[in-house]
């Protein structure tokens, strides 16, 4: 299903140059005349409203305002003019919303990470969830998955790992890090007593498993998708 963008215009820009847009872009360009027409036409396909007019009345403002309360859909006012500069600048906006909507996408891709086959890490909501259940991270547990996971398959000693996680300049000791691994291995490890994702390099220090290998190995390959997290504020 395509997603669509909004364009208001009371006199109709170059309609061959949006015929063209439609034809080969993955995105429907709805075209309407005014403000009071476009608030049953907003649904979850719309990524952006496009104004292309001089002024907005008193009203128009209002239905802006509403519409804004109500939806954090994007609205980019474009001043008509030349229809050549104005084309060009409806295509580098529609260029634009198109970016943000397959940025969005890649973002909700990458919001689970499954750390094994039943066990999934969702950072939205910091929670495990392992065999169909829900579990919450703390913080201190869900900082450090996200160090791990960071880090990929590179292994971490305990200094490295209380600078990062803790900061450098907290006096924080090495039974404190022992403590919360064991308790973020309650959550995600089937047997936190013989751990297979979060695993301890004896002598080394910690490293989060390269779960592909693992589930290859099980006959899981088909089963797994992995994805990296970023670490940014969660929404």
């Amino acid at each position: 299903m395509k997603k669509t963008i909004i364009f208001v215009a009371p006199d109709s820009p170059n309609q061959v140059f949006f015929n063209l847009m439609n034809e080969s872009s993955h995105i429907q360009i709805l075209f309407y005349d005014s403000f009071h027409q476009i608030e049953l036409a907003i649904d979850h396909r719309c990524i952006g409203i496009i104004v292309c007019q001089k002024n907005l009345t008193l009203k128009e403002l209002s239905i802006w305002c509403r519409l804004r309360e109500k939806n954090s859909i994007p609205f980019i006012f474009l001043t008509p003019g030349d229809n050549n500069q104005l084309e060009l600048d409806i295509l580098n906006q529609l260029l634009s919303l198109s970016s943000q909507c397959k940025d969005k996408k890649a973002k909700r891709e990458r919001e689970c990470v499954y750390l094994a086959p039943d066990t999934i890490y969702d950072p939205n909501v910091k929670m495990i969830w392992k065999h169909g259940e829900g579990q919450m991270l703390t913080l201190m547990e869900y900082r450090l998955l996200e160090y791990f996971l960071e880090c990929g398959d590179w292994v971490s000693n305990i200094d490295h790992i209380i600078n990062k996680v803790w900061g450098v300049d907290t006096f924080t000791s090495s039974n404190t890090v022992y403590v919360h691994i064991r308790k973020l291995r309650e959550k995600i490890e089937a047997d936190p007593s013989n751990p297979k994702i979060l695993v301890t390099c004896h002598g080394l220090g910690y490293r989060l498993n390269v779960v592909n290998n693992h589930l290859e190995e099980a006959g899981y390959e088909d089963a797994y998708q992995y994805k990296s997290v970023e670490i940014e504020e969660m929404v």
